[in-house]
């Protein structure tokens, strides 16, 4: 074998090498974007289901996603694209869950689920995706050690002056986490426009007289 062809056979060797690992890479990636796509949607339906209110806790998540309708105007809610909320209804129960997005976290975007139920007060509130630091702003997320999301249950317009939409050491109503006060201003922002949005847009006005 001569030096040239061993090289050139060294060459391929190599090339399919790479050719492989990179296949092999890729394949990975795709079936483990594919997972954490299938993780995100179970979530989501989970957190779907824990936003409304406990009469309507029976109702199944496929009848939940079937609910789903267009909003109307859905940038003040954060958005700049088209989106669907839900409007759950079982006898004379109902409530409509809201996407919302706010961009004043901290670390980047947080992403919520609103729930209103038809007297305009909060069933649930829940954080579906943020980049909050760990052991600060995370706190928003509900868990064994943080039950701050859950401020918001039975909230209204009605319950609170505008000024009470705010961190307490800003004199709102809500408490701030420890080092932490832009998360919660953002959640809290964007909670208060959810219901604003579900009451100038989703709420039946009543004609001029």
């Amino acid at each position: 074998m001569t030096t040239q062809h061993a090289i050139l056979r060294g060459a391929l060797a190599l090339g399919l090498f790479a050719l492989v690992t990179a296949g092999s890479v890729a394949l990975t990636r795709a079936v483990t974007a594919e997972r954490i796509a299938e993780h995100q949607l179970a979530y989501q339906h989970r957190q779907l289901q824990e936003v409304l209110p406990a009469s309507l806790a029976s109702v199944p998540i496929q009848a939940v996603l079937e609910s789903a309708f267009s909003l109307p105007d859905p940038l003040p809610l954060g958005h700049r694209t088209p989106q669907e909320g839900w409007r759950v209804q079982q006898g004379s129960e109902a409530a409509t869950i809201l996407p919302v997005v706010t961009r004043q976290g901290y670390n980047g975007d947080i992403r919520l689920l609103v729930a209103i139920n038809q007297s305009g007060q909060l069933t649930g509130v829940r954080v579906t995706h943020h980049q909050e630091t760990p052991g600060l702003g995370d706190d928003i997320e509900r868990s064994p050690r943080s039950a701050w999301i859950t401020s918001f249950n039975g909230l209204s317009l009605e319950s609170l002056p505008p000024s009470g939409w705010a961190v307490s050491k800003e004199g709102g109503e809500f408490d701030s986490f420890t080092g932490a006060t832009i998360t919660p201003r953002a959640v809290i922002n964007a909670v208060h426009e959810a219901l604003r949005y579900y009451q100038r847009e989703l709420v039946p006005q009543e004609p001029a007289p």
